[in-house]
């Protein structure tokens, strides 16, 4: 099995993980226009969906690269040491997490009236875009476990393909294709998010794909292309705008995001560059919390 050499791989992922989180601030930024179909011009709406198709696969690619970093780092490891690095990670996440659920809850009764319960936390974040700070803590939760996974496919192609396979067809068609057989046989999700964590982790540990690289470009260009044209039929038929095209699960932000991730990975950065998406990537976790 081949990998990147560790420059490669932090010059890549500091710029992976710098321009997800412009598309992330693009995405919510795009937002509030795109639920104005129907009461703003046609072509302001069509701009919105349009960058906002294109930076989708912003959020499954933060999680692709946890999976990339972590599991890659994690080969050779003791099991006591790897539990220590885990509770190591999920409290890294927890306490500012915890910080500043509590600014927020204290923000939002001191400008609305009423208490501060911070209990309210264990059922839903006290901002909206926290979403993903929940999730990843569960997905650190099961990093052994995806460790396991990961050493038993990474080298078996059929089993690899057999497991992403699966988790595709649970996880990612019914978003368009309810299949009620998953509900008859009790499996509705396979690994959720945990999908992309291992996909990440296999992507950046393989040279092994001999794809050429204007083809991931032109699965990336496809997808957004397709989610783009979905959302505005679905949101026509419906005369409302409907996001189920813009779902991190859909196969078209699936593929987009394989492909970016793929075209991450190929990425030969400019030292000027790089330097720069350093300082973001160091920072990222912070500015997430604003």
């Amino acid at each position: 099995m081949e990998s990147l050499n560790s420059t490669e791989r932090s010059q890549w992922a500091d710029l992976c993980r710098a321009l997800s989180i412009y598309g992330v601030v693009l995405l919510h930024s795009c937002g509030a226009i795109f639920y104005q179909y129907g009461k703003i011009p046609l072509g302001d709406w069509l701009s919105a969906n349009l960058l906002d198709s294109l930076v989708r696969c912003t959020v499954p690619l933060f999680v692709m690269l946890s999976g990339a970093l972590l599991l890659r780092r994690s080969i050779g490891e003791g099991e006591r040491t790897f539990f220590l690095k885990t509770i190591q990670r999920i409290i890294k996440v927890l306490l500012p997490l915890l910080v500043w659920s509590g600014i927020y809850l204290w923000f939002v009764a001191h400008h609305n009236g009423g208490q501060i319960n911070l209990l309210s936390i264990l059922s839903k974040p006290a901002m909206y875009h926290l979403w993903f700070v929940y999730m990843i803590i569960g997905v650190y939760l099961f990093i052994p476990l995806f460790q396991i996974i990961f050493d038993a496919i990474i080298d078996r192609p059929v089993l690899l393909c057999y497991t992403f396979t699966l988790w595709f067809v649970i996880t990612c068609i019914p978003v368009y294709l309810p299949l009620p057989l998953l509900s008859i046989i009790q499996q509705k999700s396979f690994f959720g998010y945990g999908g992309y964590f291992l996909i990440g982790g296999i992507i950046a540990s393989t040279k092994q794909n001999r794809l050429p690289t204007f083809f991931w470009l032109i699965i990336f260009l496809s997808s957004v292309l397709v989610t783009f044209g979905a959302t505005w039929y679905l949101s026509w038929q419906a005369n409302s705008p409907r996001e189920t095209a813009y779902l991190y699960f859909s196969p078209n932000v699936f593929l987009a995001a394989i492909s970016a991730f793929v075209l991450f990975t190929r990425a030969t950065v400019p030292t000027a560059m790089a330097n720069i998406t350093k300082w973001i990537s160091e920072r990222s976790f912070f500015i997430y919390f604003i």
